[in-house]
């Protein structure tokens, strides 16, 4: 069953190198060995170091982790862009388990919930899948943790964060999260994933909506951090 179902996804996903079109050996994670070697691994203190540029998220993070450096152009862009816009969501699960075996020793005894970062409903309509919901739930098989997304809902649609400024993503994601089971995170440590985190001011919204719940700690799990 298994060999069938990996059959089933050659012919779904041509095995194939996003970045550089060479044959890669497994088409769940389509970058072959030489652009493999060029994602570069983010150092253990930058996620939080870039968070803390934002007034706003200083004392919202017990921590924060992101696996590689994300630039245009470049390997993980057309990685993300695969997963993001291109209809390939189980593209991330296999990245949130790479995920999860990287950081575990860093979480495996501080997390109780799992928590993607949401999508509005309309965004979530028109692209038929949250990426962070599945990079989350390739974590949660990692860490042994429930990932439970209705626990933190985007209350309004937002503009995308893409050509924004520092203070115009902030504006943008003030007040568009909530916690609508507060009695099920409160006192619990919490890990939020998201795809990149680049100024932080989404993470950094959906954060004080879970304080607001009284959570125990929050720490933020990304895939890429945006250079």
């Amino acid at each position: 069953m298994q060999q069938l179902g990996q059959a089933l996804w050659g012919l779904l996903y041509p095995p194939f190198c996003l970045h550089c079109g060479e044959r890669v050996e497994n088409a769940r994670f389509p970058l072959c060995p030489a652009c493999q070697q060029q994602l570069h691994r983010v150092p253990k203190s930058e996620a939080l170091h870039r968070l803390h540029q934002l007034p706003a998220a200083v004392g919202c993070f017990r921590a924060a982790h992101a696996l590689w450096y994300y630039a245009p152009k470049q390997p993980l862009e057309r990685l993300h862009h695969a997963l993001k816009y291109g209809n390939r969501p189980t593209y991330g699960l296999h990245l949130g388990q790479i995920m999860g075996k990287t950081f575990s020793p860093l979480l495996q005894e501080t997390i109780d919930v799992i928590l993607p970062i949401p999508l509005h409903r309309g965004r979530y309509l028109a692209r038929g899948y949250n990426q962070s919901a599945w990079l989350a739930y390739g974590v949660g098989d990692v860490l042994g943790r429930p990932v439970m997304p209705k626990l933190l809902q985007r209350l309004r649609a937002t503009r995308s964060q893409t050509h924004l400024s520092r203070s115009e993503r902030q504006a943008n994601v003030a007040g568009a999260f909530r916690a609508p089971m507060p009695d099920l995170l409160r006192g619990r440590h919490i890990l939020l994933v998201d795809d990149l985190l680049t100024t932080g001011a989404t993470a950094t919204a959906a954060a004080h909506a879970l304080h607001a719940a009284r959570v125990a700690s929050v720490t933020l799990l990304t895939l890429g951090l945006a250079h």
